[in-house]
């Protein structure tokens, strides 16, 4: 499998500027542009084809030069079989590729490695001695009293008036004997220094987070929120250092943040037919938060 990528070309003398080109060597030339094509192996069964393009290509204002640029991107994408095809923001616009939106994807496979998360968390301390509130819906309770009730102290699940308690509350307590607390009554945020919002969680629980004080995971938003020092981190997803040192910096700056990792996870969840979270691992992401 492989994906494209058309980033742009570092701004050098190897690459002139598209008005330059067309300043001193007029319009037809500029239907010649050159596309460096190289390849990245990140994995035995997976590579990024790099389409390289002038820094300024984005600048093209000629319909019919925009096309022939787009014809030859298209040629060498079919050769090296690779597709889907993503553009840099530098240069959005020249291959006019499909908009993507990895945001689902990227909750999914947090949400699956929560866990993970948690380890990273600085200032929350050692969870197995504290109590700590979860709010979501049925199937998230569900995974949250399997994933965490061995790591708590305690586990409360926050739910709105007139919703049937989770089953597995009731098993949990039983096979381990770390108390797991249903309940509808707010108050119960007031003692926890930890709330876990799973996505699509009750919207009367949205007017909270104002007079929390504490921790909040919100992994509808995909945001760490500490309301006490009152800074938010984003949660992403980020290549190992291998991949990241072979893909280069300069390729993957400028993208939205976490934009490039997801799109590859989902890419290759689909693409071997496993979940996004399984293919995160396999491909080695690290969950990361950031300011």
């Amino acid at each position: 499998m492989n994906i494209g990528l058309i980033v742009p070309a570092r701004e050098n003398k190897r690459h002139k500027p598209i008005a330059e080109i067309f300043q001193t060597m007029g319009a037809a030339a500029l239907m010649s542009l050159p596309v460096e094509t190289s390849r990245i192996r990140i994995m035995q069964d997976f590579s990024l084809v790099l389409c390289t393009v002038s820094h300024d290509a984005s600048k093209i204002h000629s319909d019919a030069v925009r096309k022939r640029l787009r014809v030859k991107l298209a040629k060498i994408l079919e050769r090296e079989r690779a597709w889907p095809v993503l553009e840099h923001p530098k240069v959005k616009g020249i291959f006019n590729s499909e908009e993507y939106y990895f945001e689902e994807v990227v909750r999914e496979a947090a949400v699956n490695r929560l866990p993970e998360l948690l380890r990273l968390i600085r200032g929350i301390g050692d969870l197995s001695m504290r109590e700590i509130t979860v709010t979501g819906h049925a199937a998230h309770l569900e995974l949250a009293i399997t994933m965490l009730i061995t790591k708590v102290k305690s586990l409360n699940l926050l739910l709105p008036e007139g919703t049937p308690a989770p089953v597995e509350a009731e098993m949990a307590f039983a096979e381990t004997g770390i108390p797991v607390h249903i309940t509808t009554d707010y108050e119960v945020l007031n003692r926890t220094p930890l709330w876990i919002r799973f996505p699509d969680d009750h919207e009367c629980f949205d007017l909270l987070p104002a007079k929390y004080n504490g921790v909040i995971i919100d992994l509808g938003s995909m945001q760490i929120i500490d309301t006490r020092s009152k800074k938010i981190f984003n949660i992403v997803f980020e290549f190992s250092d291998k991949i990241g040192r072979k893909i280069g910096h300069s390729i993957l700056e400028g993208w939205r943040s976490g934009f490039l990792e997801a799109a590859i996870i989902a890419i290759c969840s689909n693409s071997w037919n496993i979940s996004v979270s399984e293919a995160s691992t396999r491909l080695g992401m690290r969950l990361s938060y950031k300011a």
